[in-house]
């Protein structure tokens, strides 16, 4: 499914069937009489043309009379006819995410969607949001072993330079400024898209629960056997009306991750055991959707999880490792959209709670504990905006966010309190095959002051009954406030830190086309950033460090991808993507050392392809995913004595289901992970693991509204 303008209110209902029986979604401007359908997933199908055609002259006949206008940005919508070429099958759907494709807003703005469809969850709902991340879009994983923290790289930028949210709601840690993507659930969201053109440096990762109004009743059971002494089990249950919708998951992960590695920083590259590296991870997520009358949509959730994490020795140790880590996160959040007579309006508040316990002794025999950190964060969110539309095809939307960050950390000077938030302007004119839109956002915070930021895209569209091409060029301001730990660690917090600035040009091309089933899409997206004030940690005394605005940056690149796939009714189906992204993330200035500029910055890899590959006659499939990263350097020297040698990964999987009386359906996926046995290091000296299965078994049983 692809999403281009994704406002709450905007409501999904069944328009029609395809010839072959698919489900054809459409979504709804709403008037005072009533509702008028103006984009549907299949927008390009004959049988829509009147439907098209009606719909023109509607509007025109409704703005002479002075009625509502367009009540909400469109959506787009593509399921089985579209890039991603994902089947939605007519009699299930089954609510997890698998296909990951670029889109453009507007022809603009660069995402990268990851929706939950049949094939794409089934192989990677055991796992966490990075993994899939890792597997279907251009965006790099760095990950420090099985089951343990692993950070986001877009582009090239650091993980700090990458906000993730969850339905509107940031979750960045406040102490660090980057997200351990292994705490995000597979279950956390419906929808999951990174987008690359906006204020952050790196770009955002959104993560979006969505209702299915066609639901009456849905239930799912998954367990997940794996290598290693892994066991995870998960239940999901959804009910509810065209009216509302109620959501709930709950998951438990036990293991003891104690795969074997060849350890490469001890003489003869000896075979080793991943001790101390057990897990205990639970969790629930919870979300209610409701339509009220008027034009009101309301969504309400909460997110609640606890991670228990051994952390074991790094390679080349001799010892066994004492750490431990604790993360707890209860977050909550309630979304209004009300569609008025000229536009929409959104209103939201959110709150998150985040606990972190780290502990370590010298000696594992140690009675006392040599380390013994405890962090406590809450954030305090709210936002609000009001689109109206105008005439000539122009619309406004002006609004604020306002967070309030507070963080209990002994190792601060205090307990502290920062304001941070923004207000923005965002003009958008669009006909039918050109738009543009100019944005001026003022951030604000209670300790620097930051300049306008401005943001401009233009995009060309062409389309027919088979074919599209669109073209978009765009520049973005960029910047990000320096986190806790920077200005307020003690010793060596700095204060007077200055926030990072950047910029990006993005161009993009995008080219699709359909025929008889069979769908072939490309994108090529070319990006040049720049980026001043990179605050550096350095030595100040030889104990203590402190950080600094030191360095200058620039990133720029390739990222591009085909998408080939076919579909036969219900009974065959293929599907095929390749990614290649070229990516240079160099110094451009250091002011503490002029013999780095030009150098590489750390594990970021100038080359990666990906490629991923299922095939499935009725009841049965098989598919593999490769990944293939270059040499990375792990310091800034750029020394070749200490780089990561580039590495390939090729996992294969068999999938086998069979449907009971329509509405109950059984899965089975068998997965062999590297069969190739290598050994590889994502992050120097964290060990990863060389072979290893897993075998999910997944009963769903579904129920729609006629």
């Amino acid at each position: 499914m692809e999403i281009l303008n994704n406002p709450s209110c905007c409501k999904h209902t069944i328009l029609s069937l395809s010839k072959d029986g698919t489900e054809l979604y459409n979504h709804c401007w709403r008037f005072a009489n009533g509702k008028v359908s103006v984009k549907c997933e299949s927008e390009d199908l004959p049988e829509f043309n009147s439907l098209k055609s009606a719909l023109r002259k509607h509007l025109r006949y409704m703005q002479t009379k002075s009625s509502y206008i367009l009540s909400c940005l469109f959506f787009v919508l593509s399921a089985k006819y579209t890039c991603a070429q994902q089947r939605i099958d007519s009699v299930q759907q089954i609510d997890t995410v698998k296909i990951l494709s670029n889109k453009e807003e507007n022809y603009a703005q660069c995402l990268v969607a990851v929706y939950k469809t049949p094939d794409v969850t089934a192989i990677y709902s055991r796992s966490d949001v990075g993994e899939a991340l890792q597997q279907f879009t251009s965006v790099q994983i760095n990950s420090y072993g099985l089951g343990n923290t692993s950070s986001i790289s877009v582009r090239g930028a650091n993980d700090d330079h990458t906000n993730v949210y969850w339905n509107g709601l940031k979750i960045n840690s406040l102490t660090l400024g980057g997200t351990d993507m292994s705490l995000i659930p597979f279950e956390s969201g419906d929808e999951i898209v990174v987008e690359t053109n906006n204020t952050s440096l790196g770009g955002a990762v959104n993560i979006n629960s969505k209702p299915n109004w066609r639901n009456k009743f849905d239930l799912k059971v998954r367990s997940d056997i794996c290598s290693f002494d892994n066991y995870r089990n998960s239940l999901s249950f959804k009910i509810g009306n065209s009216k509302i919708q109620f959501h709930t998951t709950a998951f438990y992960h036990n293991a003891k991750n104690n795969f074997i590695y060849e350890d490469v920083y001890k003489f003869n590259n000896p075979i080793d055991t991943a001790n101390h590296n057990a897990l205990k991870s639970a969790g629930t997520v919870n979300t209610v959707f409701i339509q009220l009358k008027k034009q009101v949509f309301i969504s309400i959730g909460s997110w609640y999880q606890q991670k228990n994490k051994e952390l074991p020795a790094i390679m080349g140790s001799n010892g066994e490792s004492s750490k431990y880590q604790k993360d707890k996160s209860i977050r909550h959040f309630i979304n209004i959209d009300k569609t008025i007579s000229k536009g929409d309006m959104h209103f939201a508040l959110a709150h998150s709670f985040d606990e972190m316990k780290y502990s370590d002794k010298r000696m594992p025999t140690d009675t006392f504990l040599f380390i013994n950190t405890h962090y406590i964060t809450n954030r305090i969110s709210n936002s609000f905006y009001i689109n109206t539309n105008f005439k000539y095809h122009l619309s406004l939307k002006t609004g604020y966010f306002y967070n309030i960050n507070m963080a209990d950390v002994k190792e601060y000077i205090k307990k502290v309190t920062d304001h941070v938030g923004e207000v923005f302007a965002h003009l958008k004119w669009k006909q039918e095959q050109f738009a543009a839109s100019v944005k001026i956002t003022q951030p604000f915070s209670s300790f620097k002051y930051v300049r306008p930021q401005f943001y401009a895209e233009a995009g060309f569209e062409t389309k027919n009954h088979e074919k599209k091409y669109a073209v978009n060029i765009s520049y973005s301001d960029k910047y990000r406030f320096p986190d806790l730990n920077d200005r307020y660690w003690n010793p060596g917090g700095n204060p007077n830190l200055k926030p990072e600035f950047g910029w990006t040009v993005n161009l993009s091309n995008r080219f699709h086309t359909y025929k008889n089933g069979h769908s072939f899409q490309t994108n090529v997206s070319l990006y040049y950033s720049n980026i001043k004030n990179n605050i550096v940690w350095t030595p100040v005394t030889n104990v203590i460090w402190s950080p600094k605005n030191l360095k200058s940056t620039r990133l720029y690149g390739i990222e591009s991808d085909a998408t080939y796939s076919f579909t036969r009714s219900d009974k065959f189906y293929v599907y095929l993507k390749a990614i290649y992204n070229f990516n240079r993330a160099q110094i451009t200035e250091d002011a503490n050392n002029a013999d780095l500029n030009g150098h590489y910055l750390r594990y970021k890899p100038q080359h990666a392809f990906k490629t991923n590959f299922y095939i499935e006659q009725k009841y049965a499939g098989i598919g593999f995913n490769y990944n293939y990263t270059s040499t990375r350097f792990t310091d800034e020297e750029n020394i070749d004595f200490f780089e990561l040698k580039p590495y390939h990964l090729l996992d294969i999987y068999l999938t086998f289901k069979g449907t009971i009386k329509k509405q109950h359906q059984l899965q089975c996926i068998f997965k062999i992970n590297n069969i190739t046995n290598t050994s590889y290091e994502s992050v120097r000296s964290y060990a990863q693991p060389q072979r290893y299965y897993s075998l999910s078994f997944i009963y769903n049983f579904s129920k729609f509204l006629k």
